[in-house]
């Protein structure tokens, strides 16, 4: 139950980056420390260059967009992705046809 609220905390925490009043990037800490620690070295270059065009950096903490259970946005997460491989596979169909024919 507590790695779930850990993941929560990170997932809700956003680290954003706009210019003027237009969002370039909004993402959860959790995805950006793993950008960070994957490739630290195109996160210095990156974090260097925008600062040097004029980016602003944020972070917003509880983000109300993103309140929800952990859980309910991994699930759905899962749906999305389980529906993506079917409609590209065509499994969806073949399993749809199956039904049709059984009854």
């Amino acid at each position: 139950m507590k790695a779930n609220n850990v993941f929560s905390v990170l997932y809700r925490t956003r680290v954003k980056v706009q210019k003027d009043d237009t969002p370039i990037l909004n993402l959860s800490l959790i995805f950006s420390i793993i950008a960070v620690c994957s490739a630290p070295w195109l996160a210095v270059i990156g974090l260097v260059v925008a600062l040097v065009l004029g980016y602003r950096f944020s972070i917003e903490r509880n983000a109300a967009e993103f309140s929800g259970s952990f859980l309910d946005v991994v699930n759905s997460a899962a749906a999305n992705v389980k529906g993506a491989v079917n409609s590209f596979t065509g499994t969806e169909n073949e399993s749809e046809e199956k039904k049709d024919e059984e009854e």
